[in-house]
């Protein structure tokens, strides 16, 4: 009887775990779908704006598509990508672009691959689940890892390029000033300035000497940057050289916003270290509890890691530790 009640509580716990799963695989095919629109939206909205022309930077990646990376991982990436929005390969390059990595797609996955066998590992070792079980599950947060590394990374070095972007515009700036093309000035501003924002300027610069559009290269920078300051760089630039006007002032205001934004993210940042350090003591709280007792009384806290009823009910604490440490997060989290 007891055995048997083992077996149902491991297969209630599993049965919840995979639910989990699925419906965090839903939420986030949602997500993705979600942002697909909002991209395509703002594509036909701002980067195409009036005139109804085609995007020149999608023609030339739909007509070099059969020069692409290949393989077989690829192919079954692109495969699997159909029922796991996860890995839709041409997410993961625009991912892998912002972050500024030279990883390709089967890179994704051996990295995705390498993190679920560790993962499995410690599964297995540690709460003595079969391989075949833990499989999926480890393959799921393997990928996941990766993904959010790469995301992790992309929104750091957009942030650093944010940063350098006010004092790229004052060289714009003082260069429009001086009678310089916008190009040249351009291409002064990334020779002048420090990773990341330096070889995305020197890029733009580059491309426009080989004979790419002005336009076409500054929107293939603001996709990879992401944020809708390039898009206004981008933007101001593109309008100015159809239309003419004042584009050292319309920069002028853009540097401006940007330096009154850091500002203002650095108060919020101080008014709400507090919160954060609370949060942090309150998340660490639990671990700690748990190693002091682990030293002192190894027999109270073991059955924990060996039953199968205290491995459900870690499983269900470190599941509510996570939804209130994100829930803390966005808090303290401020849109400007």
């Amino acid at each position: 009887m007891p055995e048997r009640l083992n077996m149902l509580v491991v297969s209630v716990g599993l049965a919840a775990v995979a639910t989990l799963i699925a419906l965090g695989l839903m939420a986030l095919w949602v997500v993705l779908r979600a942002q697909r629109k909002h991209g395509r939206r703002l594509a036909r909205v701002s980067r195409r704006r009036l005139s109804g022309r085609l995007d020149l930077d999608d023609v030339r990646l739909s007509l070099a598509r059969a020069d692409e990376e290949s393989g077989a991982l690829v192919t079954l990436t692109e495969t699997l990508s159909r029922a796991i929005p996860l890995l839709d390969t041409t997410r993961l390059k625009a991912r892998i672009g912002r972050a500024g990595l030279s990883m390709s797609v089967a890179g994704f996955v051996l990295a995705s691959a390498a993190v679920a066998v560790a993962l499995g590992a410690f599964v297995v070792a540690v709460l003595g689940l079969p391989a075949p079980l833990a499989a999926l599950p480890a393959l799921v947060g393997g990928m996941l890892a990766v993904d959010a590394f790469l995301g992790l990374r992309g929104e750091a070095m957009s942030n650093r390029f944010m940063k350098q972007l006010p004092d790229a515009i004052d060289t714009i700036i003082r260069g429009i000033r001086s009678g310089l093309p916008v190009i040249e000035c351009i291409g002064v501003a990334g020779h002048e300035s420090q990773p990341p924002i330096g070889p995305h300027f020197r890029a733009i610069s580059e491309r426009v000497q080989l004979g790419e559009p002005l336009e076409t290269a500054l929107w293939r920078v603001a996709r990879v940057i992401g944020k809708p300051e390039m898009d206004f760089l981008s933007i101001s630039i593109s309008i100015q050289m159809e239309t003419g006007g004042s584009l050292a002032e319309a920069l002028g205001n853009l540097a401006d916003l940007l330096r009154k934004r850091e500002h203002m993210k650095k108060k919020i940042k101080a008014v709400s270290s507090e919160a954060k350090a609370s949060a942090l003591i309150i998340g660490a709280l639990p671990f700690v509890m748990l190693g002091l007792l682990s030293v002192m009384s190894p027999d109270y806290v073991f059955p924990l890691f060996t039953d199968p009823r205290g491995q459900l009910m870690l499983g269900a604490g470190f599941a509510s530790i996570t939804v209130g440490a994100f829930v803390m997060w966005r808090m303290t989290q401020f849109e400007i």
